[in-house]
C-alpha cells in the first residue's frame, strides 16, 4: 500500500516526490519512505536503499535525497524503529537483512547501492552478503565496523555505550512535541547544526499516548527491546569481519572524525581504522571533514560527501570493460 504524502524538506535541483510503502514482512508491515525524481528520467533513474541508525527513521534521509535528486532513495524504517515500531522480534542483523531484502523483492528492485548509517551499516553488509547479486556497491557510513566495547561493560548499560547520552532519553516523557525539540537542539552533536528539516525528522520519532491523569504525552516510539537486542551485536566479533572480508572491495567506509558527542576522536579511532585494514584487506575508507556521527547524515556538508560516494560508485559501474588483448 502506497501513502501520499507532499513532503518536501529541501529543494531539490530538479522536482522530487515523496511518498511512502507499507510493505508486508514477518509479523506485519514496514514502512518505508521513496524518494523519487520526476520527469521522463524517472523510470530510469539510479536506486539506493538507505538505511538508519540504531534509533533512527527513514526521514533522516531527507539531506540525502535533496543533494541526490536524480535517484530515487528507498528508506525503510527499520524494524523496531518509526512506524515499524510495533514489528515483533526476533529482532536483530540478519532480520534486518531479512526485512531489506522483502522490500527489494515487493518494489523489483535491482542494481541497487546501500547506504547504511551506524546500525544501518551493518544491516547492509548483512544484506550485501546474503544476495550479492542484487547490489551494486555499498556505502557504509560512521559503522559497519565491529565496535569497541570494554570489557568490563555490563549488558544492560550496553545501550548506553552504543549511544552516548541520546539513549537517555529514549525513557523520557515529554509534554509536546516542542519540548523533544528543545531536548534534542540541546544534545552536543546538533547544537551548532539544528535545522527545520530535523525538526520534521525529531516529530516523526514520538509516539503521541494518553498518560495516566487522561493528558496527551509524547514519548520515543522506538522498541527499547529491538534497541537492546540489536546493540549487543555491533561489537567485536569473527562473525562481523567474516562478513566483511566476504563484501570485499564492494564496500566503502565513510567515517566522522567526531563522535556521538561530537568529541575526539569519532566512533573509530585511528588505531580501531589500523585493525580494520589487517582485519579487511579490501577495504576502502574516506574520512569526511567537519562532521560528528549524526552530521555526517543530516548536515548539507555530509550529505554531500555521501551523494559523492554515490556518483563514484555509479560511474564505476558505468564504465565500459576494455577488452584483453589476446597473446600472440
Amino acid at each position: 500500500m502506497s501513502e501520499p504524502n507532499t513532503f518536501s524538506n529541501l529543494p531539490p535541483a530538479r522536482p522530487v516526490s515523496y511518498h511512502t510503502h507499507d510493505i508486508a514482512v514477518r509479523g506485519g508491515c514496514l514502512r518505508v519512505g521513496e524518494w523519487r525524481p520526476q520527469g521522463p528520467w524517472a523510470e530510469e533513474a539510479p536506486v539506493v536503499v538507505a538505511l538508519h541508525c540504531m534509533e533512527g527513521a527513514h526521514l533522516v534521509w531527507a539531506s540525502l535525497a535533496a543533494a541526490l535528486p536524480e535517484v530515487r532513495i528507498i528508506a525503510p524504517d527499520l524494524r523496531g524503529r518509526g512506524r515499524s515500531a510495533g514489528l515483533p522480534g526476533p529482532f536483530g542483523i540478519d532480520q534486518h537483512a531479512t526485512d531489506i531484502l522483502t522490500v527489494m523483492d515487493a518494489l523489483q528492485l535491482s542494481g541497487v547501492t546501500l547506504v547504511g548509517h551506524s546500525l544501518g551499516a551493518f544491516a547492509a553488509v548483512a544484506a550485501l552478503q546474503a544476495r550479492r547479486e542484487s547490489f551494486t556497491r555499498a556505502v557504509l557510513v560512521d559503522g559497519g565496523l565491529p565496535l569497541t566495547v570494554p570489557l568490563t561493560c555490563d549488558p544492560a548499560d550496553l545501550l548506553e555505550t552504543v549511544l552516548g547520552r541520546r539513549a537517555a532519553g529514549l525513557e523520557l516523557v515529554f509534554s509536546s512535541p516542542a519540548t523533544h525539540r528543545r531536548f534534542r537542539q540541546m544534545h552536543p552533536a546538533f547544537a551548532r547544526d539544528w535545522s527545520p528539516e530535523l525538526d520534521t525528522y525529531v516529530d516523526y520519532l514520538l509516539d503521541e499516548t494518553l498518560g495516566a491523569d487522561a493528558e496527551i504525552e509524547y514519548r520515543p516510539i522506538a522498541s527499547q527491546a529491538a534497541l537492546s537486542i540489536d546493540a549487543r551485536e555491533l561489537s567485536g566479533s569473527t562473525a562481523l569481519w567474516e562478513r566483511l572480508r566476504e563484501v570485499d572491495d564492494a564496500a566503502v567506509l565513510l567515517t566522522a572524525p567526531r563522535g556521538l558527542l561530537n568529541e575526539a576522536p569519532g566512533v573509530y579511532s585511528v588505531r580501531e581504522l589500523e585493525i580494520a585494514r589487517r582485519e579487511w584487506p579490501g577495504l576502502n575508507h574516506r574520512l569526511v571533514a567537519h562532521v560528528n556521527h549524526y552530521t555526517i547524515i543530516t548536515s548539507r556538508r555530509g550529505a554531500a560527501a555521501i551523494a559523492t560516494e554515490v556518483r563514484r560508485g555509479f560511474e564505476r559501474v558505468q564504465e565500459p570493460e576494455v577488452p584483453r588483448r589476446e597473446a600472440s
